[in-house]
């Protein structure tokens, strides 16, 4: 709708002014009592023009009016202060609830990516432990970027990076084997109750050759397992262990070289990365001859560009913040579009059961697991409510709150609009009444039924933002809006009645809500119940 608009105005500025250069229309939403979109280009355009604002904006809103020729607007309102404000014609919104229900699935969608490749990389945990709520956090933000570049034309591949190697994986066998032998986990040692666990299952592998592989893909399809009921899926397992093993790091390491931006220095290896933005310079390989995790990072970002994907996404831990200049730095050294490159932070989630901090597992006494929240709250709402705050923000999870039956639960508030209009539709079927193709939508005039069509119809440009800015918050704010306005609209108009015209129409339009809530839900791998 916005990009319509937009169209619409830069066709009447070229027309009217053709001799100025006009940045990009940008289209808002204004207050209700304003209208239903708004401008500020008159207000941007006047210092190239000569007049006064107040005649410049009336003049482009008598063009922008005259060019429409009334398919979408029934008022076009010139502000002295440079603002232009739209008004739909009842007429085009009733219009869109026949638009919404042709397209059904496919509504809310574009071809705005253009089957440009994305990859993107999310949770990458270290197989030394169970996955833990931040982790959980993260899986979604990622997963739910992914669905939303989808949804907007990108090809997308999700992809998991696997730490198969290192002190941290000698640490874990270390652990597993005294556990298994009735030892104390040596020092360093990862010493919670799943190693215990861990150490019972794979017992009779133990004295196998290839424990540590057995070990690891245990620890790894446990990460698989729990991500799955989360509803999280990804197409690749990237293991650190395949770059070393074919020579990836060690070549990455010799472009580098090349480039004059190494050093060597107490027997190490170092990268100048302070010549390149980094706050110090870096060890590659070690004094022992050990590359470091830093070098297998840079082997593998240049792996990722150098299989052809346009751009890069990774969702990283808040701990990861500082690492976030020298891998840009070493991927410029490499001469990589870095401006294709983005990293994410997502930030801390904090347990809380009403106002009370959920520090430890009831279960095991140590930390709660991402898959003890799933099987308390199930994973609709997990994933609801780790989706309803911007990433950049820590978060607040009430399990309490997830739990209630009630409107002050969010995900229960939208999922329980979608499970009305459902209701509806059963009762219309008891009643002998169903959708008539032929209803006469010019019959909703009522403002609620005005309020909720104008809604519905802003899931398109709501996809896009959400998509472009990388915040699949807005989804869930947008279907909070959307759930509020539907039992608004319920309370106020009564969809089966005794007016046979007027019940028709509306459940055109209840449908059409229908499609918009389950688009949104299924964006976020939210069921959307009939019953509940």
């Amino acid at each position: 709708m916005k990009a319509k608009l937009a169209e619409l105005v830069s066709r009447s500025i070229r027309e009217i002014y053709p001799q100025v250069t006009f940045p990009d229309v940008q289209i808002s939403i204004p207050q209700s009592r304003y209208g239903d979109f708004a401008t500020n280009i008159a207000l941007r355009l006047a210092p190239q023009l000569e007049g006064e604002l107040p005649k410049i904006t009336q003049e482009l809103a008598a063009t922008i009016m005259q060019n429409d020729e009334g398919r979408m607007l029934i008022d076009c309102q010139a502000t002295r202060t440079g603002f232009i404000n739209f008004k739909l014609s009842d007429k085009f919104l009733q219009h869109q609830i026949t638009l919404i229900r042709e397209k059904d699935r496919h509504f809310g969608r574009s071809d705005q990516g253009k089957g440009k490749k994305v990859l993107i990389e999310f949770v990458s945990a270290n197989p030394t432990g169970p996955l833990h709520i931040g982790h959980g956090r993260w899986a979604v933000i990622g997963d739910d970027i992914a669905a939303l570049l989808s949804a907007t034309g990108f090809a997308v591949e999700r992809e998991y990076y696997v730490n198969d190697i290192g002190t941290q994986v000698e640490k874990l066998e270390e652990s597993v084997r005294a556990r298994a032998e009735s030892r104390e986990v040596p020092e360093g040692g990862y010493g919670g109750a799943y190693i215990s666990e861990v150490a019972e299952k794979l017992l009779d592998r133990i004295g196998r050759s290839n424990f540590r592989e057995i070990l690891l893909s245990h620890m790894l399809n446990d990460h698989k397992r729990v991500l799955e009921k989360l509803k999280v899926n990804f197409d690749n397992y990237y293991r650190e262990s395949s770059l070393h093993g074919s020579g990836k790091v060690k070549a990455a390491l010799e472009e580098i070289k090349a480039k004059g931006l190494t050093f060597e220095e107490d027997g190490a290896l170092w990268f100048k990365s302070q010549e390149l933005g980094d706050d110090k310079n870096r060890v590659l390989v070690r004094k022992g001859g050990e590359t470091t995790y830093f070098a297998a990072d840079i082997a593998y970002h240049l792996d990722k560009f150098r299989r052809g994907f346009d751009r890069l996404i990774n969702v990283w831990g808040t701990d990861h913040h500082g690492y976030v200049p020298r891998l840009r730095a070493a991927l410029k050294a490499l001469g990589l579009p870095v401006e294709h490159f983005e990293i994410i932070i997502g930030q801390l989630v904090a347990l809380f059961r009403g106002a009370e901090p959920v520090r430890m597992s009831k279960r095991t006494g140590e930390m709660i697991t991402l898959e003890e929240v799933i099987e308390e709250i199930g994973p609709d709402a997990t994933r609801f409510f780790l989706t309803m705050v911007s990433a950049n923000s820590h978060l607040e999870f009430d399990l309490e709150l997830a739990k209630q039956a009630a409107p002050s639960n969010p995900v229960y508030y939208v999922q329980y609009a979608h499970a009305r209009i459902s209701s509806i539709f059963r009762e219309g079927v008891e009643r002998g009444v169903g959708i008539e193709r032929s209803a006469d939508l010019s019959l909703l005039i009522h403002p609620a039924e005005r309020e909720l069509v104008r809604k519905l119809i802003d899931l398109p440009d709501e996809i896009l933002s959400a998509a472009q800015a990388r915040e699949p918050h807005r989804m869930v704010i947008y279907a909070k809006e959307l759930a509020a306005i539907f039992h608004n609209f319920y309370h106020k108009c009564r969809v089966l009645s005794e007016d046979e015209k007027l019940t028709a129409a509306r459940l055109q339009l209840v449908d059409a809500t229908r499609i918009v809530l389950r688009n949104v839900l299924e964006l976020l791998s939210v069921t959307a119940p009939e019953r509940m």
